[in-house]
């Protein structure tokens, strides 16, 4: 090598790495994302469950987020915050940061029946991504275990000579199962005194207290086994294997039908990747027997959609749903 050059290699190599590190600069905001993304999660995930504690939506909601916490290698913690109906924690959590860390349990009443009926404080289509689907809730209208009540013609016999004077319980007018008994007021031509509670196991409670007649509620399944209520129709699409004896609203002469929707949501901002790997984390652990034997013991269905799907159901269901609340007289001014 000429001695000429070989003074200038070193100031050639410095000029060199110091282009190399500056370009480095440059790019590390590019490709930021793109590494955060790949290491999601990265620290502990939280479910807002809307409700209080010890409904279907709570309890699914712990068991599905103990069964994805390996997969996801990071702890799934679920957080209660009631109020109105489920509208306030699900607005809460679409204020979040949109990272994926914090979803939201979605039932009928959050995303279809509140957003018909009120002021909802979000589009269940436009600000809401859909992680899964994984339960269909079975309602059924249930009594007081002696109740004088065998049938659901006995109630309606009565609620026909007592206008009135008949009560049932629900978490309130924006609630699904509100919708069902103003579906069989119409139905039947009767009309009953609602009384509204702050959770579906309160009103549970007064109907086994005999302070209400009855509920419409998916809570009834192990209160029905231990002989506290007897169930005399069922809101669903069709009937349960553990009580074929029970028919269904449609089987009875009413024209409705419980929308199947409980699962998870994050906010429509999130970065589809995320909503990718919780999708795909949470859908293997709603399809896992453990899951199946959870809903089998609380006599509920498995019903399972992707997000997409699910968001495509709810799309179909809301027009149908808004025409029977306007035809009931249900929307709020």
């Amino acid at each position: 090598m000429s001695p000429i050059v070989r003074p200038f290699l070193p100031r050639i190599a410095s000029r060199v790495l110091c282009a190399a590190m500056a370009l480095g600069a440059v790019l590390a905001p590019l490709t930021q994302p793109a590494r955060a993304a790949d290491a999601f999660p990265s620290k502990p995930i939280r479910i807002v469950v809307p409700f209080p504690p010890g409904g279907l939506t709570d309890v699914s909601a712990r068991r599905i987020g103990q069964l994805v916490a390996d997969d996801l290698g990071q702890p799934v913690v679920v957080e209660n915050r009631p109020g109105a109906n489920g509208l306030i924690g699900t607005a809460q959590v679409l204020r979040a940061p949109a990272d994926g860390y914090t979803l939201v349990a979605v039932t009928t009443s959050v995303v279809l029946i509140s957003p018909l009926l009120t002021k909802a404080p979000f589009d269940p289509l436009k600000d809401i991504a859909y992680v899964l689907n994984y339960a269909g809730p079975s309602h059924a209208l249930v009594v007081k275990a002696d109740s004088k009540y065998r049938t659901l013609d006995d109630l309606i016999e009565d609620a026909r000579a007592r206008p009135g004077e008949l009560s049932f319980g629900t978490v309130g007018t924006s609630d699904t199962a509100y919708f069902g008994a103003k579906a069989l007021e119409r139905a039947k031509g009767v009309r009953f005194n609602h009384i509204p509670y702050q959770g579906a196991n309160q009103s549970l409670m007064a109907v086994v207290s005999g302070e209400t007649t009855f509920a419409p509620t998916s809570n009834y399944a192990e209160m029905v086994k231990a002989g506290k209520l007897r169930a005399l129709a069922l809101l669903d699409r069709q009937r349960m294997p553990s009580m074929p004896q029970v028919q269904t609203f449609t089987e009875l002469g009413v024209d409705w039908q419980f929308p199947w929707i409980t699962g998870l949501a994050v906010s429509a901002q999130t970065p589809e990747p995320i909503r990718k790997t919780l999708e795909t984390a949470f859908l293997k652990a709603a399809r896992s027997p453990a899951f199946g034997s959870l809903l089998e013991q609380m006599q509920v269905p498995l019903y399972v959609l992707d997000g997409e799907a699910m968001k495509k159901d709810l799309a179909a269901k809301i027009p149908q749903y808004r025409r029977i609340a306007d035809e009931y007289g249900l929307v709020q001014q």
